[in-house]
């Protein structure tokens, strides 16, 4: 029985045009970046948001964190290895916890680059958030106030995140078109 209706027959590769394989090649990428850009900025908006509401509205006050012993830690993660790094330390006579990323501000490659930035005996100035328990108790004083910093973040990927998958939207949809357009058989002819 033959085929009714050949404009959806597939044909192999080698008879498309060049340019319907190239833009083949485009809508994959660009549906990879719109996967990446709605991936990405979910997950960033969703720890913005997670971080701001378990500090709004609890109290703290400042302080500081004298490090008793800087921790690295390395684990295989799925997209290479995950590095963490935290120390124990003193805050107003009590043992505590605290993640030092956003004291070092750059990942060591080692424990002795980290006991290097980070010896036993640094006065780090925190934030104590009392109500709070494990690591979020402390929170080391940058620029902005507790939780701003994750509030802006939220702001951010509000205001830029559908603005990208719009553009990226479009682009998909234009190559699509195009690519109907070059593999359509009136224009080959």
């Amino acid at each position: 029985m033959e085929n009714p209706s050949p404009r959806f027959s597939p044909r192999p590769l080698s008879s498309q045009p060049t340019s319907v394989i190239l833009l083949n090649l485009t809508i994959a990428i660009l549906g990879l970046a719109f996967l990446a850009c709605l991936l990405f900025g979910f997950v960033t908006f969703i720890n913005a948001h997670n971080a701001f509401k378990r500090v709004q509205g609890q109290p703290y006050h400042a302080t500081t964190f004298q490090v008793t012993r800087p921790y690295y830690q390395k684990s295989a993660g799925m997209h290479g290895p995950d590095v963490a790094v935290y120390a124990s330390g003193m805050v107003e006579g009590k043992k505590e916890w605290m993640n030092l990323l956003p004291y070092v501000k750059r990942v060591p490659r080692d424990q002795a680059e980290l006991n290097d930035s980070v010896p036993p005996g640094t006065v780090i100035p925190v934030y104590l958030f009392p109500n709070l328990n494990g690591q979020s108790r402390i929170q080391v004083i940058d620029v902005l106030p507790p939780g701003e910093a994750s509030r802006r973040t939220e702001t951010w990927v509000l205001r830029r995140a559908p603005v990208a998958l719009a553009v990226l939207g479009a682009l998909i949809l234009l190559s699509v078109r195009i690519r109907g357009v070059c593999a359509s058989p009136a224009t080959r002819q």
